[in-house]
């Protein structure tokens, strides 16, 4: 956010980007940027060349989006996914349906392709590799492109994005447009003037402000990033901060009647002092996830440690010196998702590893910068082989697992063709993963809630009138007293799927 000369930027590039003279060329400057277009080129190449077929049904999110999809290409209601909200499981899916960007992004694959799950996770991938991009234009003035290289790897290859290349969800889109913001954002700041205002530029940056929260609502932690920073930058609110603040709210304002709005979300919070410090052990306990090696939990924990405190302590330094929109918005995230009472793991996380990334590989390369340049490439190569060991670990140990149930599965594929063809649009379905059963089946669908009791169960049942219980093996929910108490009958069993009838009318 502070404004500064191509000189200085160069300058600072130098003891952090390895180069041995304070004079770059351009031909050295393009040689970084093939490097770094390369990288990214690669880990597309890979991502896209390793996708699975399916969909696993643990993130039920996917179908939700891709109903939405539909939703928008064949002209119906957009929150209209014949999903039955659980008042005890509102974390499951917001009553008025997700954010509408991503499944804009969707929409024009679904009315070319139809319902073909592989192409959208190739939209979903050509997100994040656009994001790779934004990305290294964020980060490369500062780490210089070796370290920026560096960063790429340990991200590009980093299992909790590798797993992710499989799933139709909001995540990859998400960083795309929050980066994107974030980059646009200092780049308008560097030579703003309070009383300037550029248009283009501001209705670039709220484009792309809208576009994150219009992907994920968290993204209104943008907002405030970009409030604070003005703020600390001019005092008083320039005029290119009201305009953009403006834009925004007109475009959310649109969204709302038009097509879906945040209360789903905020009627599923409830702030509480427990809640954010039951979070804060939580996430923090997550985040040592990120180096996880499949072989030692102690090496996973200590490495956690160090890099975390390193990235710490960058963290802290530039929002002391910088106080800029990356280390403001770092922080509005993080206070939203500890106040959310809702523990999502990996997946709230994802969307901010790339700063906790870059600000703990900044630091590693500071501590060397005095060194010799064979020094600090064995450094930052050093990290890069631990990570890539640890990587190379986890990914064979996820490998060596059970295949998580998935859609594909002969025995799923047959139990959404027995519901198809033996249950009428009137009947309504449970199903532990009730949008996807919504999906591939068309009907109406309610999931049970682990927080419900036996006997709250039974009253959510007869509230919505089901008459089809679907109870697969692998659910961690499981409906059989449910299932008795109202006189189910098993009228279909495939694998782990047992269908059932039930009898309102007869159960006790």
């Amino acid at each position: 956010m502070n404004a500064r000369s191509a000189n200085d930027a160069v300058i600072e590039a130098e003891p952090l980007g390895f180069e041995p003279s304070r004079v770059i060329t351009h031909a050295r400057i393009d040689a970084g940027r093939l490097v770094l277009a390369g990288i990214v080129v690669v880990v597309a190449i890979f991502y896209l060349v390793m996708l699975k077929p399916g969909h696993v049904f643990v993130n039920d999110d996917f179908a939700a989006y891709i109903m939405h999809a539909k939703n928008l290409v064949e002209g119906r209601s957009y929150a209209d996914i014949r999903y039955i909200p659980n008042p005890d499981a509102m974390w499951l899916s917001p009553a008025s349906g997700y954010p509408p960007i991503y499944p804009m992004i969707l929409a024009p694959v679904y009315r070319i392709s139809g319902l073909d799950l592989q192409a959208f996770k190739i939209a979903t991938v050509l997100c994040f590799v656009g994001f790779l991009a934004v990305y290294a234009e964020l980060t490369r003035e500062e780490i210089g492109w070796r370290g920026c290289a560096a960063l790429l790897l340990l991200l590009g290859f980093n299992p909790v994005f590798w797993t992710q290349r499989d799933f139709i969800l909001s995540e990859f889109p998400y960083l795309l447009f929050s980066f994107a913001a974030l980059l646009v954002i200092e780049r308008a700041y560097e030579r703003l003037d309070r009383n300037q205002v550029d248009i283009r530029r501001a209705l670039l940056v709220s484009g792309l402000v809208y576009c994150a929260y219009g992907t994920r609502t968290i993204g209104i932690a943008l907002v405030f990033a970009l409030i604070a920073a003005d703020l600390l930058k001019f005092r008083r609110p320039s005029r290119f901060l009201i305009c953009v603040i403006a834009l925004v709210g007109v475009f959310i304002a649109v969204q709302t009647p038009l097509l879906t709005s945040p209360k789903g979300y905020v009627s599923a919070f409830h702030f509480s002092l427990h809640t954010v410090a039951m979070n804060t052990v939580y996430y923090g306990k997550t985040l040592s996830y990120v180096w996880a090696n499949g072989f030692s939990k102690q090496v996973q924990i200590v490495f956690a440690l160090l890099f975390t405190a390193l990235a710490g302590w960058g963290f802290a330094k530039s929002l002391w010196r910088d106080r800029g929109v990356k280390e403001f918005y770092l922080l509005g995230y993080v206070a939203v998702l500890l106040a959310w009472n809702s523990e999502i793991g990996l997946r709230g996380l994802l969307p901010i590893l790339p700063l906790y990334l870059f600000y703990g590989m900044r630091e590693w390369i500071r501590l060397f910068e005095a060194a010799r340049l064979p020094v600090r490439l064995i450094a930052v190569g050093g990290v890069v082989g631990l990570a890539a060991l640890s990587y190379a670990g986890e990914i064979a140990h996820e490998r060596s697992l059970p295949a998580a149930p998935n859609i594909a599965d002969a025995s799923a594929t047959e139990m959404f063709a027995f519901v198809r063809e033996h249950t009428s649009p009137g009947d309504v379905l449970v199903f532990p993963k009730p949008r996807t059963l919504s999906l591939f089946t068309e009907r109406r669908a309610a999931g049970l809630s682990p927080e419900q009791s036996a006997e709250q169960s039974l009253a959510f049942l007869r509230a919505i009138h089901a008459t089809v219980v679907i109870d697969p093996e692998w659910s961690a929910v499981r409906a059989n007293g449910e299932v008795s108490a109202l006189g189910g009958q098993e009228v279909f069993h495939a694998g782990e799927y047992h269908v059932y009838r039930l009898n309102l009318a007869g159960g006790n």
